[in-house]
């Protein structure tokens, strides 16, 4: 299959080009498009057979199930059969946005999307581009335009870089905003719990909804398959030994500084990056596909701390270094 690339408007799509777009959708085959997180991998929700794609082109596992994006409210009732209370503050405050909602599910929803549970997970992303594609296809099966295991796409290179050739569009609207995935809270299940931080802190849930949801615990099997070897330090002791250690081993390497820290970094011998903190450390996935197109072997990150970066962004990077948790 060869995979076309049009470039859009961020902020003002083009009518023609989301409508070309829509057609690709509605004929079963694949599109991807940018939302305020990363680049997401579209099929007709209710089209099995190209929901079906999705998992073909990504090589995810079959049993995973698919979040559903949505550009209006009034599109739930045709997903789920109930909005709890809960679910509904957290519309109401954070869509459109980066949090996902797993909701119960009307039996119309395939099974393929579901996983072959009874919830279905609803996202309404903030973005033109997603929102005016969902308006004219309807609600999209969509999970990150990656190949399975993979750091997120944030912008359409990464998905060229993975999926070229094995899907039909790719919509190139730039860089995506925030970079790290949207929350996702269970509402299927009561009590409900929270089983991946993203985009929405959970300061910001506790205070919407006044309390604490649980958390989920790290899981081995969503470690990040990269080809450089991502090394977490401890504390600046731990930094320093193990930089020395890069240094006299004599392969190329490079170092991650953090933004906005107010303390002065020490001159790198190896390639240098520079995590954004004041955007929740958006460029993480950008800086993890550099270091590859750069052929680094390692990459070793200054000490964090999760007040300071936040548990989303730890989350991401004990899947980047699960052999070395901070």
């Amino acid at each position: 299959m060869k995979t076309s690339y049009l470039q859009v408007d961020a902020s003002n799509p083009e009518p023609e080009k989301i409508a070309a777009a829509v057609r690709i959708i509605k004929a079963g085959e694949l599109v991807a498009f940018p939302t305020e997180t990363v680049y997401g991998l579209g099929a007709d929700a209710f089209q099995p057979e190209a929901v079906a794609k999705i998992f073909r082109a990504k090589g995810r596992p079959a049993e995973h199930p698919l979040l559903v994006h949505i550009s209006r409210p009034r599109q739930i009732e045709c997903l789920a059969k109930e909005i709890p209370a809960g679910a509904e503050k957290l519309m109401q405050q954070f869509w459109p946005g980066p949090l996902s909602l797993i909701l119960p599910a009307v039996d119309q929803v395939p099974a393929i999307v579901r996983g072959g549970r009874g919830g279905v997970g609803l996202r309404m992303p903030d973005h033109p581009v997603a929102l005016a594609l969902i308006d004219g296809a309807g609600p999209l099966a969509a999970p990150s335009a990656n190949l399975y295991g993979r750091p997120s796409p944030t912008c359409a290179q990464h998905v060229r870089q993975d999926l070229d050739g094995r899907i039909a569009l790719v919509l190139d609207a730039g860089a995506t905003g925030s970079g790290l995935e949207s929350t996702l809270v269970d509402f299927s299940v009561m009590p409900a719990r929270v089983l991946r931080w993203g985009g929405v802190r959970p300061e910001e849930l506790e205070a919407c909804l006044g309390e604490i949801l649980s958390g989920p615990a790290f899981d081995a099997e969503k470690s990040y398959r990269t080809r450089v070897k991502v090394v977490l330090s401890a504390d600046q002791e731990d930094f320093r030994n193990q930089q020395n250690e890069l240094i006299r081993s004599g392969q190329p390497w490079g170092r991650v500084d953090l933004e906005s820290t107010g303390m002065p970094t020490e001159p790198c011998l190896g390639r240098s990056f520079k995590l954004k903190l004041s955007r929740r450390g958006d460029n993480l996935y950008a800086i993890l596909r550099e270091a590859e197109g750069k052929n680094l072997e390692t990459l070793l990150f200054a000490p964090l701390d999760v007040r300071t970066v936040g548990q989303a962004l730890i989350d991401r990077l004990h899947r980047a270094a699960p052999q070395k948790r901070v």
